[in-house]
């Protein structure tokens, strides 16, 4: 071989050598960044069943406050009772089928 052929011998595995360690490089952030994206998706379903609870204990809450409520109130207290039971009925509906 020239002296010419061996520079671009010498250069090709030089430019493959950086290609390797580039490819590993970025192999490894890409796990990593799986990773990452993998955790915060169990938080992200974590914190929606959170919210989840606590919406369901701020109704509860509700109710319990309208239930407790002077007369006036009472209707409303009526109307969502209805308003759960019709929900409940909807859910054994769904249920059943």
């Amino acid at each position: 071989m020239t002296f010419e052929q061996e520079e671009m011998v010498r250069q090709l595995r030089y430019r493959i050598r950086l290609l390797m360690a580039r490819y590993q490089s970025l192999k490894h952030e890409n796990e990593s960044l799986v990773a990452e994206k993998n955790e915060l998706l169990t938080l992200v379903e974590q914190q929606k069943k959170d919210i989840n609870h606590l919406e369901q204990q701020y109704n509860t809450a509700k109710l319990a406050k309208s239930v407790l409520a002077p007369v006036g109130d009472r209707e409303t207290a009526k109307a969502q009772i209805n308003r759960i039971v019709r929900e409940i009925d909807e859910c054994i509906a769904l249920l059943n089928k």
